[in-house]
C-alpha cells in the first residue's frame, strides 16, 4: 500500500510541479467515431506524424480502453460528467414524444467538467460538436432559450457548431448542421458564424485555427486552461447524398484528398468481416445485417480511404495545437489527451456501424502526453470513459459537484501493476427512435479485463425488450477475441460458474450508484456483491 500510494503521489507532484503554473493545461481532443484498428491503419500508413510525436512518441497509451455507451451523445455526457449512461440520463441521441431521455435537451448543464474546472480557476473553452441536438432541440436547463444562440455554463469561450440542416442532400432540419465538413455555422459565445464552402471553410482546420487562439490565451492571463476540442472527423458527413448507408463518406482536407493509395482497403481475412455464420447472434442479428454485397464491400474500402484522408486533417490539427502552445510556453504544463468517443464497425459482424456491443464499437484509442508522463510506454489495465473526468479533475485539484462513476487513472498511468484495479465494466445502449440505430431493444453487457480471476476477458450481453430478456451473448475473447461464436445458453463447469458470476455481476452494474445499489467502483470490482432485488 505504501508503494502505491507513493507512486501516486510522486505522479501528481510530477503534474503539478513541472512548470510556472499551479496547475497543468487540460486538453481533450476528442475525435468522432474513432475505432483503433483505423487509428492504427493511419500509423502504420505514415499519415499520422504529428500525432506520433506528441503521443507514440512523448505519450502513454491505454490498450484496453472502453466506452461504456457505443454512442454519440450519452458518451459525451459521460465524459462530461463521469458518470455511466443510467446515471447522468442522457439515454439516446434524439428526443421526441417516444424517446423522450435523449440527445441534448436530456443533458443537466448545470453540472459538468467545464463547471468543476472553471469554479478551480480554469479558463474553460469548448470548440467543436457538443451533444446531438445542441441547437436543434430547447435546453433541459432553459427551455425558452434560442437554442441556436444558447451558451451553457462553464465555458470561458463558447465555439460549438449547432446541430441542424440537411440530411444526405435533402433539404430541411434535420440533424446535420454539425456534420458537414461545409457550408455550418458555430456559435461563438451567442454569435452566429457560418463558413461557406471554399478550401479555407474545411471543417477542421477552422476548428483548428480557433483552439490555436484559445490555448494562446490573452497576455496577462497566466490561468490554466481546459480545451474541449471536438471535429467530427473521422465521422460520414449527413449532407452528402447517399443511396445506402454503406455509401455514406466523408472529405478529408483539400490538401489530402486523393492521398490514400487506392489499393488500401479493409482486411477481408478477418473471421467477423462480413461474418459468414451469426446464428450464434441473436435472431433480429440476420435481418438487420444481411451479407455484405461486393458493392457494399466496395463502398467499406472507400470510405475507409476517406476516413485516412480525414484522419491527416486530425493529424494537422495537433501540429496546430502544439505549435500554438510551444508559441505560448505552455506545451510542457499541458496534459493532452487524444481519444474518442465511440469505435467503429467496418463490415464486422455485417455490420457498419456503432452501438452493437463488440469490440470495434466499444473499444476506443485513448493516449494522453503531458507533465509526470513516462513517455512510449503501454499500460493494459481497463479504463473506461467514466475515467476521464475524475482523472482530470485529480490533475486540476478539483472537484466534482456530482457523484462520479469513474476512478482516477494515476496508478495505473504510474504502474502497469497497480496493486488493485477495476474487474469488471458496463456497457449499455438503450433503445431510440426507428431511425437511429439497433432501435429494437435495449442491451446491458458486461466486459472483464484479462486480469479478471473469475472470468478473464469475457463479454456477456442481456438483450431485453420492455425489461424481458429476449437474447444473450457470451464471447470468450482470449480464445475468440473476433466474437465469432457465442457460447450457447448450455454450460458445463467451469463455464457455467463464470457465466453465473458475469450475471450477478450485470445485475449489479446495471443499477450501480443508484440509491440503495453499491458504488459503481464496488461493482466493477466485486462478483460476491450481495442484493436486494431480485434478477434473472
Amino acid at each position: 500500500m505504501r508503494s502505491v500510494l507513493a507512486a501516486v503521489v510522486a505522479f501528481v507532484a510530477m503534474y503539478c510541479a513541472a512548470g510556472a503554473y499551479a496547475a497543468p493545461n487540460l486538453v481533450v481532443l476528442m475525435a468522432d467515431d474513432l475505432d483503433e484498428a483505423t487509428l492504427d491503419r493511419a500509423r502504420d500508413l505514415g499519415l499520422m506524424p504529428h500525432f506520433e510525436r506528441a503521443f507514440g512518441e512523448e505519450g502513454l497509451r491505454f490498450t484496453e480502453s472502453f466506452v461504456t455507451n457505443a454512442l454519440c451523445c450519452p458518451s459525451r455526457a459521460t465524459f462530461l460528467t463521469g458518470q455511466y449512461t443510467h446515471n447522468h440520463g442522457v439515454l439516446n441521441i434524439t428526443h421526441d414524444a417516444v424517446t423522450p431521455q435523449g440527445s441534448f435537451s436530456a443533458f443537466d448543464d448545470r453540472e459538468h467538467l467545464g463547471v468543476w474546472l472553471q469554479r478551480a480557476g480554469y479558463r474553460t473553452g469548448m470548440i467543436g460538436k457538443f451533444l446531438n441536438g445542441y441547437g436543434y432541440v430547447p435546453p433541459r436547463n432553459c427551455p425558452t432559450c434560442d437554442p441556436m444562440r444558447y451558451v451553457p455554463p462553464g465555458w470561458d469561450a463558447w465555439q460549438a457548431m449547432p446541430d441542424y440542416g440537411e440530411r444526405h442532400g435533402d433539404p430541411g432540419i434535420l440533424y446535420a448542421g454539425a456534420y458537414c465538413m461545409y457550408n455550418y455555422t458555430i456559435n461563438v459565445d451567442g454569435m452566429l458564424v457560418t463558413h461557406g464552402g471554399a478550401d479555407a471553410d474545411y471543417q477542421t482546420d477552422v476548428l483548428a485555427h480557433r483552439a490555436a487562439t484559445f490555448v494562446g490565451g490573452t497576455p496577462g492571463d497566466v490561468r490554466p486552461f481546459f480545451l474541449y476540442l471536438a471535429p467530427i472527423a473521422p465521422h460520414f458527413e449527413l449532407c452528402l447524398p447517399a443511396a445506402t448507408p454503406f455509401e455514406y463518406d466523408v472529405r478529408g482536407a483539400p490538401r489530402h484528398r486523393g492521398t490514400v493509395a487506392s489499393d488500401v482497403g479493409l482486411d477481408r481475412l478477418v473471421p467477423s468481416y462480413d461474418e459468414l455464420d451469426v446464428s450464434d447472434k441473436p435472431v433480429w442479428h440476420a435481418r438487420e445485417y444481411p451479407p455484405l454485397r461486393e458493392a457494399d464491400k466496395d463502398a467499406l474500402d472507400r470510405g475507409l480511404r476517406h476516413r485516412l484522408e480525414a484522419l491527416r486533417g486530425l493529424d494537422d490539427m495537433i501540429g496546430t495545437l502544439r505549435t500554438a502552445l510551444e508559441r505560448a510556453g505552455r506545451w510542457d504544463d499541458t496534459v493532452f489527451v487524444f481519444t474518442s468517443d465511440n469505435g467503429w464497425l467496418n463490415g464486422e459482424h455485417r455490420a457498419w456501424g456503432k452501438v452493437l456491443p463488440y469490440e470495434g464499437s466499444i473499444r476506443v484509442p485513448l493516449f494522453v502526453r503531458g507533465p509526470g508522463i513516462d513517455p512510449g510506454q503501454l499500460r493494459d489495465g481497463m479504463v473506461l470513459n467514466t475515467d476521464l473526468a475524475p482523472t482530470l479533475l485529480a490533475r486540476a485539484g478539483a472537484e466534482a459537484g456530482v457523484a462520479t462513476d469513474g476512478r482516477d487513472l494515476a496508478p495505473l498511468a504510474a504502474s502497469a501493476s497497480p496493486a488493485s484495479w477495476r474487474r469488471r465494466g458496463l456497457v449499455e445502449h438503450f433503445r431510440d427512435a426507428s431511425w437511429a440505430p439497433v432501435s429494437w431493444a435495449d442491451f446491458a453487457a458486461v466486459r472483464t479485463s484479462r486480469d479478471d480471476a473469475d472470468a478473464p476477458s469475457q463479454m456477456f450481453v442481456d438483450w431485453r425488450v420492455d425489461d424481458v430478456r429476449v437474447a444473450v451473448e457470451h464471447y470468450r475473447l482470449m480464445v475468440d477475441p473476433w466474437q465469432v461464436d457465442s457460447l450457447g445458453a448450455s454450460l458445463r463447469e467451469p463455464l457455467a460458474t463464470q457465466r453465473a458470476s458475469l450475471v450477478a455481476s450485470l445485475a449489479a452494474l446495471r443499477h450501480c450508484g443508484k440509491a440503495g445499489y453499491p458504488t459503481c467502483a464496488a461493482a466493477e470490482d466485486d462478483a460476491e456483491l450481495v442484493f436486494h432485488g431480485s434478477f434473472d
